[in-house]
């Protein structure tokens, strides 16, 4: 498996036109792309102009399919000058939780967390470990779950990805609150308020909430 993480700030006035052609390039993957398992797309609370993208694919072959595909080609002629700044990774998976009962219970707008994280080499394992355990935990616990997927840049093993997915925003609150992420936190807090690239956190754009 194979994920393709982002997070691109927008030149100004360009949201609304880089949405629709977004839209248009992540229906197209799930849909003609055998080997893309999902494509989503969402935006920062705090500035939309942020965006970020989260991409899973069978494997390297998937990937490269998806850039040479023909809905690629026309998103990245429709875009061409949006973006003022880009940083992205290719991945491969560590952990994906998904709730054991088996979705999320509540409704009111699916709430995207996307981080990346650059560690010290010392830490890498241990930070691993701890963010996993505090995933087990709330696949276990938090019906508003959706997913929490920790991913490795198989170019740079110390820089990890997390991406949760929340039913809504009380539910994000709640994770947030729980006593397992603040066991997490007291370990590697830090690393979370480094300076370095901040989070985005904020709505899902694609998939449509029917469609997680």
């Amino acid at each position: 498996m194979r994920i393709i993480t982002v997070q691109a700030t927008l030149r100004p006035d360009h949201l609304e036109r880089f949405v629709a052609a977004s839209v248009a390039n992540a229906r197209a993957s799930v849909a003609t792309e055998p080997g893309c398992r999902r494509f989503d797309l969402f935006h920062d609370d705090a500035d939309p102009a942020r965006v970020g993208f989260n991409e899973i694919y069978d494997d390297d072959d998937a990937v490269d399919a998806h850039g040479s595909s023909a809905h690629f080609e026309t998103w990245l002629s429709a875009t061409d000058g949006m973006l003022d700044q880009t940083v992205w990774a290719t991945c491969r998976s560590l952990y994906t939780a998904s709730p054991e009962s088996g979705g999320p219970s509540s409704t009111g707008g699916i709430r995207v967390y996307q981080a990346r994280i650059s560690l010290q080499p010392d830490d890498a394992d241990g930070f691993i470990a701890s963010v996993t355990e505090q995933a087990r935990a709330a696949a276990a616990r938090e019906q508003g779950l959706v997913r929490f997927d920790i991913s490795q840049n198989v170019d740079l093993p110390t820089e990890i990805w997390l991406y949760k997915v929340h039913a809504d925003a009380a539910a994000a609150r709640g994770h947030a609150a729980a006593r397992y992420t603040a066991a997490h936190l007291d370990r590697y807090g830090d690393y979370y308020s480094d300076g370095g690239l901040e989070p985005i956190s904020g709505p899902s754009i694609w998939p449509p909430d029917a469609g997680w």
